[in-house]
């Protein structure tokens, strides 16, 4: 009796232990099957991105493409066109002024300071031009900035220079005019360039004869006259000789 019922429990536990890995088998199958249909839907997804994205390129080459013949087609009806040829004369114009600006001396510089304004308001007008999106164009605006640029950093340079300065003292004392204060060793220690005082000085002296005792005279760096100072003497002469009487015959 009591081996039967031994066997009874056997059975019935080998029963349990069949079901059970049975059922695990089962389940397992069952994982596994939703797995791969999860990985099967992940990769339609991906395929279906991977093609979106595929369209994506293309779409954008294709504009890229359109944009290209675009701007190219932009460029033949300007430069066909009769539009070219006054922008390159603005250029060429603004390259002729550069020239002449940079070959100054520091002090003809600082005189035509409003010309190297003008010459950015040009450039700035060049620049708004559609021509101006053309490569060769644009690089030689950019090198016109720059050298513009140059110019304008010699004149900072210059004003923020400390300009040195000369106090008219009496002619019966110190003989003082505008030859005799050039002419002295610490000035320029050269008479004939009495013309940079005056020119340098304008707000002060109306007539290079004329100074006055206490006046705080600015002295320009010491060089060779400029053209405006040249012109400016020879119109000096010119007046004081037409007011000189004529003799009598």
């Amino acid at each position: 009796m009591k081996y039967i019922i031994r066997l009874t429990i056997i059975a019935a536990l080998v029963s349990v232990f069949v079901f059970s890995s049975f059922a695990q088998e089962q389940m397992t199958k069952e994982a596994w099957q939703n797995q791969i249909t999860e990985m099967t839907t992940k990769r339609n997804d991906l395929k279906n991105q991977f093609a979106g994205l595929q369209k994506e390129v293309s779409d954008l080459q294709k504009q890229d493409a359109e944009k290209t013949q675009a701007l190219k087609q932009c460029q033949e009806d300007l430069t066909s066109g009769q539009q070219e040829a006054p922008f390159v004369a603005n250029l060429d114009a603004i390259d002729a002024r550069l020239n002449e600006l940079s070959r100054l001396s520091n002090q003809d510089l600082l005189a035509r300071k409003a010309e190297v304004d003008s010459v950015q308001n040009w450039i700035n007008e060049a620049e708004k031009n559609p021509l101006s999106a053309i490569q060769k164009y644009q690089d030689r605006i950019k090198d016109q900035q720059n050298r513009l640029d140059a110019l304008k950093k010699t004149i900072a340079d210059i004003e923020g220079q400390a300009t040195p300065t000369y106090t008219v003292g009496t002619w019966a004392k110190d003989r003082d005019c505008l030859w005799n204060i050039a002419k002295k060793p610490k000035i320029y220690d050269n008479a004939f360039l009495w013309p940079k005082i005056w020119q340098g000085n304008r707000d002060q002296i109306k007539n290079p004869d004329v100074i006055h005792q206490g006046q705080k005279l600015k002295i320009p760096a010491k060089d060779a006259l400029t053209k405006e100072e040249k012109s400016a003497v020879r119109k000096y002469w010119s007046k004081k000789n037409a007011q000189v009487p004529a003799e009598k015959p």
